[in-house]
């Protein structure tokens, strides 16, 4: 009844509160859950929280508790506190390991696949999916693997699986009742074809046949992210089409029906959509305020992206102290219990005894320093990014937000420049990802013979870089960035096996230009960029006022 018809729910919980006198203290809990859901239901998401958090301390029964706790970390993560859903799945995973009840750790295996999807910890998700199935294989756990695999494959940047094996896995999850994940599926993989640079005729069609096939089906959908998805996805489709004015009308669509879901890849892709479009037209106003909005949007899903990841890594860190803390203890009762017994003994017992006393002791400081170095290894994986051992792009706005500030009270210059391998994907496409690695690791390592004390070097993504010069005018950076460029350009690529050249593009500007606020910086050096690029590549662009832009 709670799932399939919440009316009568309802009525049967209504008709249960004259019984309540005759519960166990079991029933009485699960009662209260129930009452606790029907209020979630409702959209009372902050009261149905808070009557759970108070009913937990009362409730010894783990079923009920992985109830509580399940739903709790369901309507956080959808709420966005990631923090708060992150404790709270933990806490389920820990009570179902103490059960041996099936249907207990059914729903808690199913609980966890679904929230760690949601806090994008993907090989989480296919872990508990996979567990899920193995505990219950029915029609309806296997969509769930089948969804959770397949989100986890696309988001490890693989080719997508072919059309056949997807829809094979979609008529799947119709059959077992589930067409939410039967759509996802299909639009997912589309949406993973879509987002190439180039699609040849082929691939063209074969899409298209799949739009053609799921059209009507998505048309029904009461979803408006299904069908926001979809529209993103047609104009998409439309422009590699040619066909400008259906991909504008859709994109519109798409944006139409976001506009309660706040951040999502379907946003940026119809923004990108409409970006093309205004500057195939020639409306290069319409195509820069699309940018801003893209950049907005991208950077608002990169700190969500953070959030759900610090939630993430600051429960496992907690629980890492806990499992040390214990330790120690248990060492230190231990140490005691060993005192206690060898004070009884004879003298010459002595030297045993602080013989032992400094090895435990000796043990305990290991732990400590075990439990330093896990700190730093967060710490430094947090700041430095793996291959290029430059800064990330979380540590490099820190760093540069307390440098604007420091610049904006002394009133000094500061400038900020973008870089961008130039054709970088005909790199990975051609020779492979090892060689691109090589790539980036070798720019970097000529542009940081270059770096002054002044300077701030960070990867942005990909192949986009920032470099950030303060207290110097424009002329001194473009010299600098000139420098950089040659660098790159002369750059000698035959240790890497293969045979390849490499060029970048520079756009900068500069807080006299731009002002102190980073974000605009950002988007300032992100135009002159394009305007690189566009001109033949391989270039330093200064960013100009639309005053000044030709």
């Amino acid at each position: 009844m709670r799932i399939n018809n919440p009316q009568l729910f309802g009525d049967g919980l209504d008709a249960l509160a004259f019984e309540q006198m005759k519960m166990s203290s079991y029933q009485q809990c699960h009662y209260a859950f129930l009452r606790a859901y029907q209020k979630a239901f409702k959209g009372e998401s902050k009261q149905a929280i808070k009557v759970m958090e108070n009913l937990i301390p009362s409730c010894d029964d783990l079923r009920v508790r992985v109830r509580l706790n399940a739903l709790i970390a369901n309507i956080s993560v959808i709420g966005g506190n990631y923090l708060k859903a992150s404790n709270h799945i933990d806490l389920v995973i820990q009570n179902a390991e103490q059960t041996a009840d099936t249907t207990t750790k059914t729903l808690a295996y199913s609980a966890a696949a679904i929230v760690y999807n949601l806090l994008d910890q993907r090989e989480l998700g296919v872990k508990y999916s996979e567990l899920l199935y193995n505990l219950e294989p029915t029609d309806k756990n296997l969509c769930h693997l089948h969804y959770s695999s397949n989100v986890h494959h696309l988001d490890g940047n693989n080719p997508p699986k072919e059309f056949s094996e997807i829809k094979e896995m979609s008529g799947q999850c119709k059959s077992s009742g589930n067409l939410l994940y039967s759509q996802f599926l299909i639009l997912d993989n589309i949406k993973w074809k879509l987002a190439q640079d180039r699609l040849d005729e082929n691939a063209l069609g074969e899409i298209e046949a799949e739009i053609r096939n799921i059209d009507a089906e998505i048309q029904n959908s009461p979803y408006k992210n299904i069908l926001g998805i979809f529209a993103a996805i047609k104009a998409k489709f439309y422009w590699f089409k040619s066909e400008n004015k259906l991909a504008q009308s859709h994109a519109l669509n798409a944006l139409k029906l976001n506009q309660d879901l706040g951040n999502t890849e379907q946003l940026i892709m119809a923004l990108e959509v409409l970006e093309k479009v205004s500057k195939d037209n020639g409306d290069f106003q319409s195509s820069y305020n699309y940018l801003k909005k893209i950049n907005k949007t991208q950077l608002s899903m990169y700190d969500e992206t953070q959030a759900k990841q610090m939630a993430f890594m600051a429960v496992k860190h907690s629980n890492l102290a806990k499992v040390f803390e214990i330790e120690q203890l248990n060492r230190q009762k231990e140490v005691l219990e060993l005192e206690k017994k060898l004070a009884n003994q004879e003298a010459n017992n002595q030297r045993l005894i602080i013989l032992l006393i400094l090895t435990v002791l000796a043990m305990m400081v290991l732990w400590l320093f075990k439990i330093k170095k896990r700190h730093d290894y967060f710490r430094d994986v947090s700041e430095i990014d793996h291959l290029t051992k430059v800064l990330t792009r979380k540590a490099f706005e820190e760093q540069v937000k307390v440098q604007l500030e420091n610049c904006e009270k002394t009133n000094s210059p500061i400038n900020i420049a973008i870089m961008d391998l130039d054709l970088f994907k005909n790199v990975n496409d051609s020779h492979g990802h090892l060689i691109g690695d090589w790539v980036l690791k070798n720019v970097v390592y000529a542009i940081k013979e270059l770096v002054e004390e002044n300077m701030i070097l960070a990867r942005l993504g990909g192949e986009e870089f920032c470099i950030v010069m303060a207290d110097v005018d424009c002329e001194t950076m473009r010299n600098k960035l000139e420098m950089m460029r040659s660098a790159i350009e002369t750059l000698d690529c035959s240790e890497s096996g293969a045979k390849l050249s490499v060029t970048a593009s520079f756009g900068y500007t500069s807080s006299v230009t731009s002002g102190y606020s980073l974000p605009l910086l950002l988007t300032h050096a992100d135009v002159a960029l394009f305007d690189a690029k566009k001109h033949g590549r391989n270039q330093v662009v200064k960013f100009k006022t639309l005053q000044g832009r030709t």
